[in-house]
């Protein structure tokens, strides 16, 4: 479910800092959590100072991330569960203090098949757009329907603007997308201009709004236009991303661009193929904070190249050779560094300033490495492959040398890397996870 779950210490675990309930009537800048566990964490932190919190409610096979950072902001906003509802906390990443919480909220009906209810827990996501940063609690269920209206399936969202303020916050919006009665798990997720929820079989996308609320849909068979369509054909596509001039479409037989704007045909990173139409089959694979992850077929028949392509732009900002495999949106890890200098998938690695790519796929010799978060100055963190479906070893990466090495014994990698601190997620004392945020030295 997470990226984090592969970086439980094998001990160290603790009480935890959270008891599963709702914030207490406190004023916003109180409720610190106290430390009380010993982490082991690489020199960059500090693991005498910061906070922690408990998530006990969260199964092994959560399908929604229970946290998410506005890292302009300073928030880190935690899923706590009261009795069937469940609260948004948005604290301090410094300090852990409430900056607000919001009013109870209990998320649809779980789906029914066949008698049994498909429950699919819900999940948080921070959205940057127009400058400002809103984050959405969201979740997968049947709507109750009414006098008129049949009960449906739906991905509800309740957004909040990051700098809201109370300990019982009403969401500035509550929207409810309709998604088809067979279309598997939906997903809400930061498109990089707004908010884009897709299912693993819909036939359509949604964007909204996080200012006004409103809903655009995009069918499947959105074409992505020329010069594509006329090369290799059009049949359905998907969003990949969201932009200010609209939707990054990615053509189900090869090709993506925004419409009318730029075509991935014209955006060749160096190393591509480009004979017999091959510049036109490039796959995008998904989006992180406005930069795109796509493949192209190497003009050597070697690895494919791997770029990261500006979503507003099309430029091809990194790429590197990789012959990684089944990255995914739906489970693959990544991140940006705060600056937005680095960018991490899986087992990717780039530089955004220096257009540099490193590979960290696994080989004959080595292991395949997930990377989870990278600083400001380049350093990297991440899992590697184990043995079996055992994590392995956590590593460290400094950008500049794209080298990994292995971290002391017993060293766990942060899975987010802010401002002001690391996240880690030790083994938790009793069900659920247990989030630690520690200071930076």
């Amino acid at each position: 479910m997470l990226a984090l779950t592969a970086c439980g210490a094998s001990g160290g675990g603790g009480g935890g800092g959270g008891n599963g309930v709702g914030p207490k009537a406190t004023s916003p800048g109180e409720g610190q959590q106290a430390l009380k566990v010993n982490v082991p964490v690489p020199r960059a932190f500090d693991s005498t100072k910061g906070w922690q919190e408990a998530l006990p409610w969260v199964p092994e096979d959560a399908t929604g991330r229970p946290y998410a950072a506005a890292p302009r902001a300073g928030v880190v906003a935690l899923l706590k569960k009261q009795g069937r509802s469940y609260i948004l906390e948005a604290r301090d990443e410094a300090t852990g203090a409430l900056r607000f919480g919001s009013k109870p909220w209990q998320p649809p009906k779980p789906q029914e098949i066949t008698g049994k209810a498909i429950e699919e827990t819900p999940g948080v996501e921070a959205v940057r757009q127009d400058g400002r940063e809103y984050l959405a609690v969201w979740a997968q269920g049947t709507d109750s329907g009414d006098a008129l209206n049949k009960p449906q399936q739906v991905v509800e969202v309740d957004i909040y603007p990051v700098d809201a303020s109370g300990a019982t916050a009403a969401p500035a919006h509550v929207v409810k997308v309709p998604i088809g009665e067979y279309s598997g798990v939906a997903r809400a997720r930061d498109g990089g201009a707004g908010l884009l929820i897709s299912a693993e079989n819909g036939d359509e996308s949604v964007s909204v709004d996080m200012r006004t609320g409103q809903l655009k849909h995009y069918p499947s068979t959105t074409k992505l236009g020329e010069p594509t369509c006329g090369a290799i054909g059009c049949v359905t596509s998907e969003v990949k991303a969201l932009t200010s001039h609209g939707p990054v479409l990615a053509n189900s037989v090869g090709g993506f661009g925004v419409p009318g704007v730029w075509n991935s045909s014209r955006v060749v990173p160096p190393g591509a193929e480009t004979h017999d139409y091959a510049q036109y089959k490039s796959t995008a694979h998904f989006a992180v904070s406005g930069h795109l992850i796509a493949s192209w077929a190497a003009a050597d028949n070697e690895d494919d190249i791997w770029a990261v392509h500006n979503a507003e732009t099309g430029k091809v900002e990194a790429s590197t050779r990789c012959s990684a495999t089944d990255l995914s949106e739906w489970d693959t890890p990544s991140a940006l560094s705060m600056n937005g200098r680095y960018l991490l998938a899986g087992p990717l690695a780039f530089d955004l300033t220096s257009g540099k790519g490193y590979c960290f796929a696994s080989s004959g010799t080595s292991r395949q490495i997930q990377m989870l978060a990278v600083d400001d100055d380049g350093q990297a963190y991440g899992i590697a492959q184990g043995d079996d479906t055992a994590a392995g070893a956590s590593v460290s990466v400094p950008m500049s040398t794209g080298h990994p090495a292995p971290l002391p014994h017993g060293q766990q990698p942060p899975f987010l890397a802010l401002h002001a601190v690391g996240a880690f997620s030790p083994s938790a004392d009793g069900p659920g996870v247990l989030f630690v945020f520690l200071r930076r030295r």
